[in-house]
């Protein structure tokens, strides 16, 4: 199959045109656009809310943690329609692109949150979990329309919010039919157009709610994106330190470019909100995300190499298309009630349906060592299917000379995992089929139960607040090994289950009315994964081999901050120092055996400083600052020596905006700074040099609730690899590594640009 480029934006500008032409009517009706007394300006919230550092709603500022909100405001100027450039402007924190041949789909590779990734990072979607990451596969789950705001919690978070909330927290909240309604307005919606240069990449999305009775509002929206390969205008076309081996004579890509894909990514939202009276909220919702990627996998035409020896198998890849289908769906209904009695101010429960999934699957055509032509089809299908359920009561009440704010609950899922594989040969020469099935990385399918109890009292006496908390946790593990499953003699899979008791302290002092210091000792935990306890695998040379005995991630963090707010401004530095115990390692292969199979690791500790600032110097100059530095070491036998731990260089972004209210424009120059990597977890690690960025971003209300965004990002095309920079990367590789992943794809983009439309109604 060779992709062809269909012309989408037309089928995307036409759904958006009917949204586009009511705003225009509207702005007709009201004689133009306002005057100069009522021009737009760029609102500044200079202290936004944060509902996941404590299951409350408070200021950011307020609550002893670092906490980043990124608004839908933000997302819309910033015309951001991936996870990586959501965190372009958050030093410290990674989403890597995949560019491997074992993931040849441009997925991204999940958050990085001070040093600590993967699935030790808990992303969520309205309160629902997204599937773990397993070695064969993909997180990359989220979408950002119809995003109200995006929250990244840096440190642990699983006493509010349970397992896998080791290193951090990223929440996504989607918007409600009331962030569309006016005040006094039944209906109103947003539709939004945006184009990106660096992937050819457009996205639109229609997004309406309305008021159909007094007592019922809905929203629902339709979204489709299309993007292609990106193009890496920086990358080097002989393959840089790694030199590229490709086949290029036989049509293979070069080493400079990802090979030819199309992805094309379908959202729909539906959500109806019940109001029978002031005290009562019932909603009732609906997700759905569809995302497919075709990919010509090019790089691997032509002869095939040995990957121990190097030498020609003699088998030769004339054709090889790949597909990754996902979807995302979430179903739930939620039901707050302001109770207002003496012992319970509110309680709120969600019950939700999420099943996730992915197919990816591949159609290769070769010639084998006898001249045959071979067909290889080969399939691969995960699933995570959750029943979740979330119960938060909250109570206020004096005691003591002290105000306290009691949050309380039960949090608790069931989750079926699911994981097939089968590779179909079939030789077209002969007739001949062979299937093979549970081969990879097989590990028996689960069932997987959580039942937790969480406790969080916010006390506040004077100028100082105390928030400690406590959260008992239960999970199990139960495999349900399929006829594909292959168990290694006496290691066969068995029920796991345990509990753990997690606690948090948390204290602001507030010196004055501008100043404040604030701490926090958290604890966090991370379960093993049914692919780390039953991965199974018995063969002649290896065995990938069980590790039920696998001991809970677990962390123990302390951060301290100094914190001031102002007028027109406020900053935050604070820093921080996390001694993780008992990390996961895969592939290791006990000495004396051929058996490969996961452990825990001895400790990592991690350690740093962030700081963030803001001015609104005056009507119209605005700045911002945003720094992190970190720094880590592992131990990974009690019997070695301590090394470096892979973590973020030192970073920083900054920030200059120059408003024009009266003709609503906002315009913005940004830099993003990093240093050198100097200390890497192995001598032979690849150590990016520093570099300095900048972009240019520029937005213009053209008529009242319609405007232009614009950004130019890379304004000097510079030539660098982003930081923090995967550490899975040496700097010199075997010819087999370097032709299934060539160094030079993780170049960040050259210059490129992005624009929007944005339209309100």
């Amino acid at each position: 199959m060779t992709i062809t480029r269909r012309p989408l934006r037309a089928a995307v500008f036409a759904m958006l045109w009917t949204g586009a032409a009511g705003a225009q009517t509207f702005e007709t009706a009201n004689d133009g656009p306002p005057d100069d007394e009522a021009a737009p300006s760029r609102v500044i919230d200079l202290s936004p809310v944060t509902v996941y550092a404590t299951r409350t709603e408070r200021q950011v500022l307020d609550v002893p943690a670092n906490v980043s909100v990124i608004t839908g405001e933000r997302i819309e100027r910033e015309n951001i329609t991936d996870v990586q450039e959501l965190m372009r402007y958050e030093p410290g924190i990674d989403v890597n692109r995949q560019t491997t041949s074992a993931d040849p789909f441009n997925t991204f590779g999940g958050f990085t949150i001070r040093g600590v990734g993967g699935n030790r990072t808990q992303i969520l979607v309205d309160g629902s979990r997204v599937p773990e990451r397993i070695i064969d596969g993909t997180r990359d789950y989220l979408d950002l329309d119809f995003t109200k705001q995006v929250e990244i919690i840096r440190g642990p978070g699983s006493v509010l919010w349970g397992s896998d909330a080791l290193g951090g927290i990223v929440a996504v909240e989607t918007l409600d039919p009331e962030d569309l309604l006016e005040p006094g307005e039944t209906f109103g919606g947003e539709a939004s157009f945006s184009y990106d240069s660096f992937n050819n990449g457009t996205d639109g999305n229609l997004v309406v709610g309305g008021q159909v009775t007094p007592t019922i509002a809905v929203l629902g929206g339709v979204a489709l994106g299309r993007t292609e390969e990106g193009e890496l205008s920086q990358a080097r076309a002989d393959g840089g330190i790694y030199g590229c081996p490709r086949n290029l004579a036989f049509g293979a890509t070069p080493c400079n470019r990802l090979d030819p894909t199309e992805e094309i990514s379908r959202r729909f939202l539906g959500k109806i909100v019940f109001t029978p009276n002031a005290e009562h909220r019932i909603e009732l919702s609906a997700d759905f995300l569809n995302r497919k990627t075709d990919v010509d996998f090019n790089q691997t035409l032509g002869p095939v190499f040995s990957s121990l020896t190097g030498a020609p198998t003699g088998e030769v890849i004339l054709d090889y298309d790949r597909e990754l289908d996902l979807n995302r769906k979430r179903f739930a209904l939620s039901h707050d009630w302001e109770v207002g009695a003496s012992w319970l101010d509110s309680l709120s429960w969600t019950v939700s349906y999420a099943p996730q999934d992915y197919d990816r699957s591949g159609d290769e055509l070769s010639t084998d060592v006898n001249g045959d032509t071979v067909q290889t089809l080969d399939f691969l299908g995960y699933s995570e299917d959750f029943l979740e359920l979330d119960i938060q009561l909250n109570s206020s009440f004096e005691a003591m000379g002290a105000s306290h704010v009691l949050t309380y609950g039960f949090d608790g899922d069931y989750t079926k995992t699911d994981y097939k594989r089968r590779d179909t040969l079939n030789n077209l020469t002969n007739g001949g089929t062979t299937e093979t099935r549970g081969g990879g990385f097989n590990f028996a399918n689960a069932d997987t139960i959580r039942a937790d109890f969480y406790i969080q009292d916010e006390i506040t006496f004077g100028r100082f607040t105390l928030t400690p908390g406590l959260r008992y946790a239960t999970y199990s593990l139960d495999p349900r090994p399929d006829a594909d499953y292959q168990p290694v003699a006496g290691q066969e899979p068995r029920k796991v289950s345990d509990e753990k008791l997690t606690a948090k302290l948390g204290g602001i002092v507030r010196i004055d009315d501008n100043f404040s210091l604030y701490g926090n000792y958290a604890q966090g935990f991370k379960m093993p994964t049914a692919q780390q306890l039953y991965t199974s695998l018995p063969g002649t040379f290896f065995n990938l081999t069980p590790a039920p005995d696998l001991k809970p991630e677990t962390v123990d963090s302390y951060e301290l901050g100094v914190r001031g707010q102002f007028e027109r401004g406020w900053f935050s530095v604070n820093g921080f120092y996390a001694d993780y115990d008992d990390f996961i390692q895969a592939f290791y292969n006990p000495p004396g055996t051929n058996d490969f199979t996961y452990r825990n690791l001895s400790s990592v500790k991690v350690w740093g400083i962030e700081a963030s600032a803001f001015a609104q110097i005056d009507e119209n100059w605005r700045s911002s600052l945003s720094l992190s530095w970190q720094k880590g070491k592992q131990k990974v036998d009690p019997a070695l020596p301590t090394t470096p731990f892979d973590v973020a260089p030192l970073m920083a972004t900054i920030g200059v905006g120059y408003d024009i209210p009266q003709h609503g424009v906002s315009l913005d120059l940004i830099g993003n700074f990093a240093t050198k990597v100097t200390r890497t977890s192995t001598p032979t690690r690849f150590k990016p040099d520093g570099y300095a960025v900048f972009d240019a971003l520029a937005s213009w209300e053209v008529v009242e609730d319609v405007s232009v965004n614009l950004g130019v990002f890379n304004l000097f095309n510079a030539r660098y690899f982003q930081a923090p920079f995967p550490n899975t990367y040496d700097v010199a590789v075997s010819d087999a590594v370097a032709r299934a992943n060539p160094l030079e794809l993780q170049t960040a983009p050259g210059r490129s640009f992005r624009l929007g439309l944005d339209v309100k109604f």
